[in-house]
């Protein structure tokens, strides 16, 4: 049976919805473990001045912010977004 162009929108759909469902819960445990290396790092840190051991600095490059094109300029205010930029981390 032949598809109607209608039909096929529906599934695109579908698919497109799935696919970001996908992406947000995907977003959302990478700024959680983001939020957890961090503060494994501070104590890691700590520890470290106790005892008389180097500081860690993580490997990870900063990750990029995708930023909405119809706001050109414009940086979403999110926890994570102002956690970054008061810690000078990760927006340059």
């Amino acid at each position: 049976m032949v598809k109607s162009l209608q039909e096929w929108l529906q599934e695109g759909e579908v698919l497109y919805n799935e696919a970001l469902k996908q992406f947000q819960e995907l977003e959302m445990q990478l700024e959680d473990l983001e939020s957890r290396l961090a503060a494994k790092r501070d104590e890691v840190n700590q520890i470290a001045a106790v005892i008389g051991r180097p500081t860690v600095e993580s490997k990870r490059r900063a990750s990029v912010q995708i930023i909405d094109a119809q706001a050109p300029g414009s940086i979403p205010a999110s926890r994570d977004t102002i956690a970054k930029a008061l810690t000078g981390r990760g927006l340059g």
